[in-house]
């Protein structure tokens, strides 16, 4: 299967995506681009012979797979942006992307092309004079993701949050102070502890000088058992404010964590040998295994999460997950 990558412009309109596969399956009803399809079942056809077919995991719209009775690049394009709910957003450059000689050389291929345009996987193929594609939301395998030590919630649970984050990224301080807050109590009203949360490391070291010092430093805390309590302390504006303008941040880590009461000593030594880099490291190389090049970023189990700053989308995406 060949693989080719959307313009950066498509990539980031994630957060801004009504979404309609992945959404409630009642997403569909009514919408315009629509209104001249009959249906019978989970297909929709058009008088001009298209016709798409809808996948469901229960209340919600799973992904759908659209043939088009010509190769009509605008026409899937129209289609790709109201199956997805980003309109002209991703329609443009899906039917540029159509038209790319290199890309029509292989849609006759039995794989045909895939691409991922933020949380969605499109796979297109041309199958003698008709075009086929389908639409669902991209999984990363579980085997991709690397077992961290640095969790909350039960180790046997259908449902995993995995938050890749750089602690001196002031988007992921956004998220851990104005979302989590919200987030941490909706999961406990809706699911009631039943779900774990991990914390992925994923220091941004070119943009952001003290990220993997202050990674290790959280390993050191890790290593006393308190590794939430000190990603607080870490992440509170206050501190924030103080150690990710230090020429050298290691003296506010030592007092940071004498105020969170852990073994000072064993502490300092932790971060003088460095002992957290190899954890770093490995998240470090989990992220590029994963296709993380971004912080905040999060799943739900292998499902990116489309805007991370809305509590809702998140619940939504466990619901889908979970079927319910």
């Amino acid at each position: 299967m060949i693989r080719f990558a959307l313009p950066l412009s498509l990539v980031l309109l994630g957060s801004a995506a009504l979404a309609q596969v992945g959404g409630p399956a009642t997403s569909l009803n009514g919408n315009p681009a629509l209104s001249g399809y009959t249906r019978s079942g989970n297909t929709l056809a058009s008088p001009d012979g298209t016709q798409i077919t809808l996948s469901s995991r229960g209340p919600y719209l799973a992904g759908a797979t659209i043939t088009l009775p010509t190769f009509d690049a605008a026409r899937a394009g129209q289609l790709l942006g109201v199956l997805t709910g980003y309109g002209d957003g991703l329609s443009t450059p899906y039917a540029g992307y159509l038209g790319n000689p290199q890309v029509k050389s292989q849609l006759s291929t039995p794989a045909g092309t895939s691409i991922n345009a933020e949380q969605y996987q499109v796979t297109t193929r041309q199958i003698g004079a008709r075009l086929q594609f389908s639409i669902k939301l991209s999984e990363v395998p579980a085997s991709t993701f690397v077992s961290t030590a640095n969790t909350t919630g039960p180790d046997k649970t259908a449902v995993v949050l995995r938050l890749f984050s750089d602690f001196q990224c002031p988007y992921c301080e956004q998220f851990e102070t104005q979302t989590w807050p919200t987030l941490k109590a909706d999961l406990q009203k809706s699911f009631g502890g039943k779900i774990r949360v991990e914390f992925h490391q994923l220091p941004l070291e070119q943009l952001h000088p003290n990220a993997r010092a202050a990674a290790e430093a959280s390993e050191c805390a890790a290593a006393q058992g308190q590794f939430w309590a000190y990603k607080d302390t870490l992440f509170d504006p206050r501190n924030w404010a103080v150690w990710t303008v230090a020429a050298n941040p290691n003296p506010n880590f030592l007092a940071l964590a004498a105020g969170a009461k852990l073994n000072a000593d064993q502490f300092k030594t932790c971060l003088a040998n460095r002992d957290g880099k190899v954890a770093v490291d490995a998240g470090l190389k989990e992220a590029a295994a994963v296709g993380v090049n971004g912080t905040p970023t999060l799943y739900v189990n292998g499902y990116k999460v489309a805007n991370i700053y809305d509590p809702a989308a998140t619940l939504q995406l466990i619901r889908y997950v979970l079927g319910q």
